[in-house]
């Protein structure tokens, strides 16, 4: 009933309310009493591939999906955006574990992308957030990527094949 104006609102805060659900289910996850049997599968790529953006235990995945599927259930969300979102999320995530640092220079340290996703995968106590920087920065786990201070393994793979 809001029009295009009601999709565009109700697509910017899914995407924040799951970000925010996504946070603190990712940061639950790498507590030492979940981490070896839940997450780890997912953190064998210690240099994240798109392969690794879908494989993790069935609880994880369960665990880490519960925002997206609570959504619908407490805000407006049209069926069709829905679906659009689920593809969006699947690009996403597998855009995250590419290793390619593609991300506007002016948006690097709003987004979360690639380059903060593999200094998690290297670090673990960084970066949980799916698509936003903001609750990493809330609570405390932001780092700023090690690629953009050209110390990241793209830079030390670059560094080796030089020599």
């Amino acid at each position: 009933p809001a029009g295009w104006s009601g999709v565009i609102l109700s697509m910017l805060s899914f995407l924040f309310f799951t970000d925010m659900g996504i946070y603190w289910i990712h940061r639950f996850l790498h507590h030492r009493l979940f981490y070896k049997r839940f997450h780890k599968p997912h953190h064998l790529w210690k240099i994240a591939t798109p392969f690794a953006s879908h494989a993790f235990h069935p609880v994880d995945g369960f665990m880490q999906s519960l925002p997206y599927h609570v959504y619908p259930f407490l805000f407006p969300l049209h069926k069709v955006t829905y679906l659009g979102l689920y593809i969006f999320v699947n690009v996403w995530t597998i855009s995250i574990h590419d290793g390619d640092y593609r991300v506007p220079k002016i948006l690097r340290h709003i987004i979360n992308g690639a380059a903060h996703h593999t200094d998690h995968h290297l670090y673990f106590d960084y970066n949980y957030g799916q698509y936003f920087t903001l609750w990493d920065k809330i609570g405390g786990s932001y780092k700023s990527p090690s690629s953009f201070e050209n110390k990241g393994p793209h830079d030390y793979l670059r560094k080796l094949r030089e020599k």
